[in-house]
């Protein structure tokens, strides 16, 4: 998969990939290959052959639309290769923002557009693009389903943040405070926690070029002395030394969703830590990261007012909440779930009426699609 997010160690990111397998599973999709985040699948001639070959193309756009960057038009040329081989494409679950002339004629090649809040769908229809709006995926998750009932501390997570200005303002008055505690998002597991065995694809396409499975990612560093080197000499130095303890510690996928799901509230400096603790049904702030997607998506839910770049703010609100909130997350979340199938029922038809026989045959001999995920 061109954009398989689930290679990384980043909790969101396999929520995300599990869930477009397991829903697209639903509807008779199998995922037959995919190509990792940050793999120019253009590069790969194996790959451009299964795509050819393939019923459909579905494109992971995640946090990569934006800025014109070289994966942006790496993804939006997945639009016209399809169209020219005569196979349906489908961008999903994608931010769109800041993106140059190109990006937008590239991504008039696909058949279908997804993107996970209204800001991006706006952007898109702006430059002539027909863009619905599916939620983030990973609100469409039961990750938090038992975690859910774990009995709650008083403690506020406060997680790093993708915005290096926001994440400073944050952590000179989240270092003082004794409640907090700091959390990143990026699980020890070598392979998804959340990925269905019986549905993972036959291959995965690499740097390395394709492989059965992709190998573990990369974890955060965590040097003995690091949190006294970068600690030393500044004020609160004690609270400045856990912070970058906390932030380098290893911990399992479950770990940090029962952190989540147990605490007295989340300031999130991440995107996908604020739909966790959407999902667990806990007060949270929410700071601007590197799009407007933090903000697209709470005013989707009602909730612009939980945004803010202001941490004694951010911190106010958790203490703040009220049942209008919660009201509002558990009716945003129960959207998400109900848009994501529809997705996918939609996504499955466009392979409906193949054009040769060659596929016909195959859909009566297996009961299902064979597609491609890039």
């Amino acid at each position: 998969m061109i954009n398989d997010t689930s290679t990384k160690a980043h909790l969101g990111c396999r929520i995300v990939v599990s869930q477009i397998t397991s829903l697209a599973a639903s509807v008779g999709i199998r995922i037959a290959a995919t190509a990792s985040v940050h793999t120019d699948w253009r590069k790969h001639d194996g790959l451009l052959d299964l795509m050819r070959s393939a019923d459909l193309v579905i494109v992971n756009g995640e946090g990569t639309l934006h800025d014109s960057t070289h994966s942006a038009h790496a993804l939006a040329e997945v639009g016209p290769f399809c169209q020219g081989a005569g196979v349906p494409s489908v961008l999903m679950n994608t931010v769109y923002q800041r993106n140059d002339s190109k990006i937008a004629s590239d991504c008039q090649a696909f058949d279908r557009i997804y993107a996970r809040e209204s800001r991006s769908a706006k952007a898109m229809r702006d430059v002539g693009l027909r863009a619905e709006v599916v939620p983030d995926l990973t609100l469409s998750s039961e990750a938090m389903s038992e975690l859910i009932k774990l009995p709650k501390s008083s403690t506020i997570i406060t997680t790093d943040n993708a915005n290096g200005d926001s994440f400073s303002r944050i952590k000179r008055v989240a270092v003082a405070r004794s409640d907090v505690s700091f959390l990143h998002l990026d699980g020890s597991e070598p392979a998804n926690p959340f990925a269905d065995n019986s549905s993972l694809p036959e291959c995965v396409y690499t740097d390395a070029g394709r492989l059965d499975r992709a190998g573990p990612p990369e974890l955060r560093k965590n040097p003995l002395f690091r949190p006294l080197r970068k600690s030393l000499f500044k004020p609160k130095m004690l609270g400045h030394m856990r912070m970058e303890r906390e932030l380098r510690k290893p911990q399992s996928t479950s770990e940090i969703l029962a952190k989540i799901a147990s605490s007295r509230g989340v300031v999130a400096g991440r995107f996908h830590a604020m739909c966790m603790a959407m999902l667990a049904a806990r007060p949270f702030a929410a700071m601007s990261s590197n799009t407007y997607k933090v903000e697209g998506l709470l005013e989707d839910a009602d909730l612009a007012h939980l945004i803010t770049n202001d941490p004694h703010e951010a911190y106010r609100k958790v203490e703040e909440w009220n049942d209008e909130d919660s009201f509002s997350i558990a009716a945003y979340v129960q959207k998400a779930k109900d848009k994501a199938k529809a997705m996918f029922a939609e996504v499955s038809s466009l392979s409906i009426a193949p054009t040769v026989a060659g596929p016909i045959l195959y859909l009566q001999d297996c009961f299902g699609f064979d597609f491609l995920l890039g």
